[in-house]
């Protein structure tokens, strides 16, 4: 459950603060666009280039602490995929919210797409609906989803390679290692590597329609020219 919230809370807090401000932002780079003063392609990569930085610093501080809080494995290379996961999946996060700030004419439009991109990451996180049972046509959804990719991710990196002492009084079948536990939630089938490819990919599909949807509504303008001297006479 941890997991969840935690890739709830990253999902939630990245995407909001991205809709609340690029759209401001994309009003003054529309008027600069328009005199020329630069491209759109050099100012989304300088724009996607710059959050790196900042999603980097708050996901290891924010991974650091809770990492041994909350008493997660000590197992050599879980806290370092731990924090590569956290940064992936904020680096999607800010994606999503970016390509959301992009394609709306205005910040009410990017606020009102917000809560139905929450909704459905929420129901197709992974723990509430299974694969098997959710329909054909809406199959592609989990295959996006932000919150499923980074509830598995951090799932299999924390359960994978672990085993459980199962002696003793219990009811039902018991886990006795990591992937049994992994299995039982549908899990599993995706290695970490695998997760960090998935979102990387859904990262860049996401900028590359931030890049259209900034070019195809960028706000157009006229451009006053001088009289020439014929007009003048």
């Amino acid at each position: 459950m941890y997991f969840v919230r935690c890739s709830f809370s990253r999902l939630q807090m990245a995407v909001a603060q991205v809709i609340r401000t690029f759209p401001k932002e994309k009003a003054v780079v529309s008027k600069e666009l328009a005199t020329k003063m630069y491209r759109t392609l050099p100012y989304f990569i300088g724009k996607a280039l710059a959050e790196l930085p900042q999603i980097a610093l708050f996901s290891g501080l924010f991974g650091s602490i809770v990492y041994r809080l909350t008493g997660l494995s000590r197992a050599a290379g879980k806290f370092r995929n731990f924090l590569t996961l956290l940064g992936t999946h904020g680096l999607l996060c800010e994606a999503v919210g970016l390509t959301i700030g992009a394609i709306s004419p205005s910040s009410d439009v990017a606020l009102a797409f917000f809560p139905a991109v929450i909704v459905l990451n929420i129901i197709f996180d992974g723990k509430n609906i299974s694969e098997e049972n959710t329909p054909r046509l809406l199959r592609w959804i989990p295959k996006l989803g932000l919150i499923r990719w980074g509830f598995e991710g951090l799932c299999v990196n924390e359960f994978e390679g672990l085993t459980f002492d199962s002696s003793g009084p219990r009811r039902g079948p018991a886990a006795k290692t990591g992937e049994d536990a992994l299995a039982r939630f549908g899990l599993g089938k995706f290695s970490v590597g695998d997760v960090m490819r998935a979102q990387l990919s859904i990262t860049g599909i996401c900028w590359l329609l931030s890049y259209l949807g900034l070019t195809l509504t960028r706000q157009k303008f006229l451009v006053m020219k001088e009289p020439n001297d014929s007009s003048r006479n």
